[in-house]
């Protein structure tokens, strides 16, 4: 049997910087190394406050568990996490890497909303600080249970690797459109003449999806609020029959290979 080749999902997900499929890409590294079931990753914004970036994975009862908690926590959770209250201020300058597990928690509400209803046993978390401070978790379920010694060893040995590509993601989504590049409204436009009966709204949504914008992203951009945003997603995402932003970005290159 062939050995398997353990840098083939950091090669992917270094080649998937600044696209949408980054994020799954992102997980698949957190997974080999660690064994991870479901991961999160947030900026800290001027106003202090961590916004949300990306949340991934496949909860086997709760489809969207891990977008939706960490949505959750970024809206009502967060400043009741000392934990990482503690380790942003710590991690000036470094990667910190932060064990919690679920049981550790002492906020009931926190606690049960972005633990226990989903069966996570434990977080992983990257905090890097620097002039953008960026967090990313990794979780694990009940199913999965505790990450082991060597698991937890090799993440940090690849914490500040997997922390720069996220920096770099996050660096380039920031960056304006190059002026050779399509624009989001030609995008959406290809949605709508797709023949999917696309709404307006859920053509523009899907499209900046496509481009790498994250939800809250385009709720600020846009002004449409967060939830609306991603109801909007949602139905997009069911009338173009995907699930994720693998599946959109998919349909948009059988689009091109239409023409």
């Amino acid at each position: 049997m062939a050995e398997r080749d353990s840098t083939e999902p950091l090669t992917a997900a270094v080649a998937a910087i600044g696209t949408a499929d980054f994020a799954e890409r992102f997980l698949a590294v957190l997974r080999d190394i660690a064994g991870t079931d479901l991961c999160s990753a947030f900026e800290i914004g001027l106003d202090g406050a961590p916004h949300y970036v990306f949340a991934v994975g496949r909860h086997p009862e709760i489809p969207d568990f891990a977008e939706s908690a960490s949505l959750a926590y970024a809206r009502n959770y967060w400043q009741r996490d000392r934990t990482t209250q503690r380790a942003l201020v710590q991690s000036a300058g470094t990667v910190q890497l932060v064990r919690q597990a679920w049981n550790g928690i002492t906020d009931p509400d926190y606690r049960r909303a972005c633990y226990e209803r989903g069966g996570i046993v434990e977080r992983l978390t990257l905090y890097a600080g620097g002039a953008r401070p960026l967090f990313a978790s990794a979780y694990r379920t009940r199913t999965s249970g505790h990450s082991s010694p060597s698991e937890v060893e090799a993440l940090g040995k690849a914490a500040g690797l997997i922390m720069a590509m996220l920096a770099k993601h996050l660096e380039m989504k920031h960056r304006p459109v190059e002026a050779g590049g399509m624009p989001l409204h030609e995008h959406a436009r290809r949605l709508l003449d797709s023949g999917h009966a696309l709404s307006e709204r859920e053509a523009a949504v899907a499209a900046a999806l496509f481009l790498g914008r994250t939800q809250r992203e385009i709720s600020e951009a846009t002004g449409i609020a967060l939830s609306s945003v991603i109801t909007y997603r949602r139905r997009a995402y069911r009338k173009l029959c995907v699930s994720d932003r693998r599946g959109l970005a998919a349909f948009f290159h059988a689009l091109d290979r239409r023409h």
